[in-house]
């Protein structure tokens, strides 16, 4: 095999170390605006809170999120919403952002290809009737002065200053390889008093680069990003009570080959992916990252914390707005 898949891997590892092991860590697969499912309603007020807990080597964090739905708007795309994420975290502050999702409009952002569930996914393939996740056409980001500052939907995708840096931002997928999805049956959540039922769900994906392996000639390996999600529909915005991100590897056998030409593994199938994440959790695997978000609250009362006109994002910081928290 070529240098190239191998000298990339290493180029990933590097940059996932260096935030792992940076003042900051990645706050890797947290919620994100942009991959929030949000549906025409007639509802203002529903709200969600999770606490989260981030771990990648030696490096641990714990913080909490909050999302709502705080408004209605009425605009040329149509009736839209307004939510906000809070982020609260006690070494590093609080941190707000806004976004306006609707039906449509010039400047929406698809997050399909961030997260199989996420609006848009179904966009190609809807069926007549089917209610259509909004789509995100403004973002805003409450500044630690207290500035409100409107960006670039695009800026919803880049990485943050502070490096929050997801998981999926790290890793390079083959398109062609679909993600594969495996449901596990019902399960049942007691978060604190709260007894809370839900359905399993697990996600798998690969990365699209392979690389040799130091110890085993006849295979390679590839990244692989496992998420489980224990989905309660009436859980406001998200529809889950819990998940779980774990990135780790698989190993692939590779056909023997006497030709000198070189030779390409098959992309990992669903059996694969999903031993190993299962070798993942239990300990006889590499973990790389992980990250546990898990229900604390919910309710239907929430108003809009940033209630400020919003201003131009500085032109200084339009590649990706600032990721420094509100102290």
């Amino acid at each position: 095999m070529g240098s190239s898949p191998l000298h990339r891997f290493a180029l990933v590892l590097a940059v996932l170390s260096a935030l792992l092991c940076a003042p900051g860590a990645a706050d890797a697969q947290t919620l994100k605006l942009r991959s929030l499912k949000i549906y025409p309603s007639d509802v203002v007020g529903p709200w969600v809170s999770y606490k989260v807990k981030t771990q990648s080597g030696r490096v641990r964090r714990e913080f909490t999120q909050r999302v709502a739905i705080v408004a209605r708007e009425e605009t040329d795309a149509g009736t839209a919403y307004w939510v906000e994420l809070k982020t609260s975290d006690p070494t590093r502050g609080v941190r707000i952002e806004r976004g306006l999702f609707a039906a449509r409009g010039s400047a929406s952002l698809d997050s399909a290809g961030l997260d199989p569930g996420a609006a848009g996914a179904s966009d190609s393939a809807a069926i007549p009737g089917e209610v259509h996740a909004l789509r995100l056409i403004r973002y805003q980001v409450l500044t630690p002065d207290k500035r409100l500052y409107e960006y670039p939907v695009q800026s919803a995708t880049a990485p943050r200053a502070a490096g929050e840096v997801s998981t999926f931002e790290l890793f390079e997928f083959d398109p062609s390889l679909r993600p594969v999805r495996r449901f596990d049956g019902p399960d049942t959540l007691r978060i604190g008093r709260r007894v809370v039922p839900a359905v399993v769900e697990q996600i798998f994906r690969a990365g699209s680069d392979d690389w040799a392996s130091a110890d085993d000639s006849g295979t390679v390996s590839r990244l692989v990003l496992a998420q489980t999600y224990w989905r309660n529909a009436a859980v406001p915005i998200t529809g889950f009570a819990k998940s779980l991100f774990r990135a780790t590897t698989v190993r692939i056998p590779v056909p023997a080959d006497t030709t000198g030409r070189p030779v390409f593994a098959p992309p990992p199938d669903s059996t694969a992916l999903s031993n190993a994440a299962s070798a993942a959790s239990i300990g006889l695997a590499p973990v790389l990252s992980s990250t546990e978000l898990l229900l604390q609250d919910l309710g239907a009362d929430a108003v809009a914390e940033v209630t400020q006109q919003p201003e131009p994002a500085p032109e200084s910081e339009l590649e990706a707005p600032t990721g420094e928290m509100i102290r």
